[in-house]
């Protein structure tokens, strides 16, 4: 059975609007924001044309194609709040944080009260080591909508990047009560729960992460250093392979 996807999640996809995360199956996973409103003026034939090449490009991994695509359909028109969003994204992507933020700072002012993009804005701040101004900005974004799960996924994210382990494990317990199929929620707090030297715990959120999202490399490597902690030698190291596994699939 085909797995679902998260409610929100895939309302972005349809909408064609990117999410600002890193790969899931990255060694330190990152957020996945989702999409709520999206106020987009709508593009003439030339820029929706641009933007499907984009988003066709982005699928086939040429990313500074996909940019290049962005930019020229931006220069048409630019008040497309999805070409905004999706190459703030690709920057990202490239570690071009400050490019990044740039493009989420202008599709906001399209769409200043847009959850998704308000947490892109967060997730790169995090990546600038921008903790405080993020954390007002995911907070801003929970004052917006207090049962979305994923702000708390990126709350617990940038807790856990502090070092605040038990507050971030806080936050991402009432991600994982939110939505429960989110499995970055899962694993992060199987991370902060490590920290905490809380390992049946964790091994158990980590067993969640790996059904929900089997080919994320971390969720094994995670289990693997579990099991050595636990001085369960050979479980370990069957986790250790099935991370190299699946990280070369």
């Amino acid at each position: 059975m085909e797995r679902r996807k998260p409610r929100s999640r895939a309302k972005a996809e349809a909408l064609g609007l990117e999410v600002a995360v890193g790969a899931e199956a990255a060694p330190v996973p990152s957020a996945v924001p989702d999409a709520a409103v999206v106020i987009a003026a709508p593009a003439g034939e030339g820029g929706e044309r641009l933007f499907s090449e984009a988003r066709e490009l982005e699928v086939a991994g040429d990313v500074d194609g996909a940019v290049e695509r962005y930019r020229q359909l931006l220069l048409e028109d630019p008040a497309h709040i999805r070409a905004r969003n999706n190459l703030g994204c690709l920057y990202e992507k490239k570690g071009e944080h400050v490019l990044a933020l740039e493009q989420f700072e202008a599709a906001r002012s399209l769409s200043p009260d847009n959850i998704d993009i308000i947490l892109n804005i967060a997730d790169t701040l995090c990546s600038l080591s921008r903790f405080d101004q993020a954390e007002r900005e995911l907070r801003r974004a929970q004052k917006l909508d207090a049962d979305r799960g994923d702000v708390y996924l990126h709350l617990g994210m940038l807790y856990y990047k502090r070092g605040l382990y038990a507050q971030a494990e806080v936050e991402l317990r009432r991600s994982i009560d939110l939505s429960p199929e989110l499995a970055l929620a899962f694993l992060y707090r199987g991370e902060a729960l490590n920290q905490m030297n809380r390992l049946d715990e964790a091994l158990e959120m980590v067993a969640r992460a790996v059904q929900l999202d089997p080919a994320n490399s971390r969720s094994y490597y995670l289990m693997g250093i579990l099991y050595d902690k636990k001085r369960m030698p050979q479980q370990a190291m069957d986790m250790y392979r099935r991370s190299r596994e699946v990280a070369a699939s």
